[in-house]
């Protein structure tokens, strides 16, 4: 099951992930991959939506945001982006190489590339200009309608992480996508700016 959160924007949750779909035109993007169960969900949405899926944006290399990469690239053909710094990661996860590696501050399939190191080396957090959403992959999750630092435990460096939270504050965005929890929309910068205040940065 899909639904489309915001226009042109479509959500698919598997078991406690959250994948996105994001028309592009013509076609779709796919923000993560969620786990190995996930895979038919996209395809399954994919087809619903009725336009091919041509690229997949990685925010990191963990295995609930790469668990079904394999089998979309198997069955769409799809090109593949994440941060340089993730390619060892996700080639260690996946045994697949991303296509085509980003930084800081590029642009790809209209998503401007925020680099936000912390949970682990190569993470990113996309933003859609065009409808001011913000896609956060783990920096943050939601929880009960507030946002949460992702539990330190699975973070590479959970000081980085915190920094990087704050740094997000410099963003303009309205409508804030994360993988875990519900997308907050319309209040996203709002409750970012509450968590901030809440963890003392």
């Amino acid at each position: 099951m899909h639904e489309e959160v915001l226009p042109g924007i479509h959500r698919i949750f598997d078991k406690f992930v959250n994948v996105y779909l994001v028309e592009g035109g013509d076609h779709l993007v796919a923000v993560d991959t969620g786990v190995d169960t996930t895979c038919g969900k996209i395809l399954d949405a994919v087809e619903e939506i009725g336009k091919p899926l041509t690229a997949i944006v990685l925010t990191h290399g963990h295995l609930d945001h790469t668990g079904s990469l394999k089998c979309l690239k198997e069955r769409t053909n799809a090109i593949v982006a994440a941060h340089v710094d993730e390619v060892e990661l996700i080639k260690e996860k996946t045994g697949l190489e991303p296509d085509v590696k980003l930084k800081d501050g590029d642009v790809f399939e209209d998503f401007r590339v925020l680099h936000k190191p912390g949970h682990t080396m190569g993470s990113i957090c996309l933003l859609d200009e065009k409808s001011k959403s913000l896609f956060v992959g783990d920096l943050v999750v939601e929880r009960g309608g507030k946002l949460e630092e992702v539990p330190h435990q699975y973070s590479l460096d959970p000081e980085m992480n915190r920094i990087r939270i704050k740094e997000l504050l410099e963003v303009d965005f309205e409508n804030l996508l994360p993988a875990h929890g519900e997308p907050l929309l319309g209040n996203g910068k709002e409750k970012l700016r509450e968590l901030v205040e809440r963890l003392g940065l």
